[in-house]
């Protein structure tokens, strides 16, 4: 929640200050950043409500998976807000932001199956 305010300050400072401009390049991709986050936070707590609801624990690396993978998944649209220009390819270090991706997936897979497990159990 603290990213996602800090991102809404920098959405309204782009807007009216000079040197926020000059920080951020791109208005469009520190937006989707902040809508990104928005919608992790979410899904992030209905599937903690959903756990607690159904008294599931999951294990640590899914916990892990969810948490570090939602971060990480809008940092590259961080990073194209502050450069713009900068290559997308796999191979560059901006193809380490995939990673985030990898681990989003795995980590609501894995929490989405503990999730048909524990009704399949009621």
């Amino acid at each position: 929640m603290i990213i996602i305010l800090a991102l809404a300050w920098r959405l309204a400072g782009v807007r009216s200050l000079a040197f926020m401009k000059r920080l951020f390049k791109n208005y469009q991709n520190l937006l989707k950043a902040h809508i990104d986050y928005l919608l992790m936070t979410g899904v992030l707590m209905i599937f903690f409500l959903l756990f607690n609801h159904f008294r599931v624990l999951p294990s640590p690396l899914v916990v892990f998976a969810m948490n570090v993978g939602s971060f990480m998944n809008a940092v590259g649209f961080i990073a194209l807000a502050i450069k713009p220009d900068l290559s997308q390819r796999p191979t560059s270090p901006f193809g380490a932001v995939m990673t985030g991706f990898g681990l989003t997936t795995i980590g609501y897979a894995a929490a989405w199956s503990v999730g048909q497990a524990a009704l399949r159990g009621l």
